[in-house]
């Protein structure tokens, strides 16, 4: 994680104790990194967004453990399905779609989101927002108006400042009348 740290210039003294989940969640839990563009997870709210990304992909429960969200309201967790191939989950509620991004946690953190910012949290389109609005805070998102699987534009103008739990409440009861 030492890219990580560099990148957003953490300053807090991070000690591994050999579970890097825990870790992350226990010294890093509520902190905002990249001006808003990743936030990692408090552990006070893991509960509760576990609750809400169950309600929203009901396939992936028990299969996961959350770690951060994204500026767009992206949460991103630990695949629990397949020890032997390692790899990160990003659920994305506006398109209603789990990514399988293939990596560790640490090379996710050191590769995915330092090296590859753009694919992995889209921060060409984070700096174009941040032109016409405020960052969002801890718990909002820039939340799709018309989300993209009902045929929304992926454009700034179809983006508003969200509350973060009430777009992914907002976008599950959309996606469940919509199939």
């Amino acid at each position: 994680m030492e890219k990580f740290f560099k990148h957003f210039k953490v300053e807090s003294e991070f000690v591994l104790s050999g579970d890097l989940y825990s870790d992350i969640i226990n010294q890093l839990g509520g902190m905002e990194l990249g001006n808003g563009i990743i936030r990692i997870i408090k552990e006070a709210d893991l509960k509760k967004w576990n609750s809400i990304i169950d309600d929203a992909f009901p396939f992936f429960k028990n299969m996961y453990k959350l770690f951060a969200y994204d500026w767009l309201g992206r949460f991103f967790a630990v695949d629990l399905r397949n020890c032997n191939q390692p790899k990160i989950l990003m659920f994305e509620i506006g398109t209603h779609d789990v990514l399988g991004i293939p990596s560790t946690l640490e090379q996710f953190f050191d590769n995915e989101v330092v090296e590859s910012s753009d694919a992995c949290l889209a921060s060409d389109f984070f700096k174009e927002y941040l032109l016409k609005f405020e960052k969002p805070g801890y718990y909002r998102c820039a939340g799709y108006k018309v989300p993209l699987f009902g045929g929304g534009e992926d454009t700034i103008s179809n983006l508003e400042d969200s509350d973060i739990d009430v777009y992914w409440s907002i976008m599950t009861q959309v996606w469940g009348r919509t199939r």
